[in-house]
């Protein structure tokens, strides 16, 4: 089964911070996810991991559905796209 992470790391004393930030989330397999953002001045960048891991036998849980579909496809493949 996969699992896949998201988080936004941010620079708030400027870009040597958020430098830092993305290399020690890239050598934890991390993965950057579009461009640099600002708000308010400060750099921001989303990043994403997705990884395997082992479960138990269980029945199949019922999802449920989800809004904005189109968009949910969309993110997905682009993650999948970084793997």
């Amino acid at each position: 089964m996969k699992k896949i992470e998201y988080k936004v790391c941010g620079g708030t004393n400027g870009f040597v911070e958020l430098e830092k930030e993305v290399s020690i989330l890239l050598n934890a397999g991390w993965k950057p996810v579009g461009g640099i953002a600002f708000n308010s001045g400060f750099p921001y960048q989303a990043m994403a991991r997705v990884f395997e891991f082992k479960t138990s036998p269980q029945a199949p849980k019922k999802e449920e559905p989800q809004k904005n579909n189109l968009n949910a496809n969309s993110a997905m493949r682009k993650l999948d796209d970084l793997t």
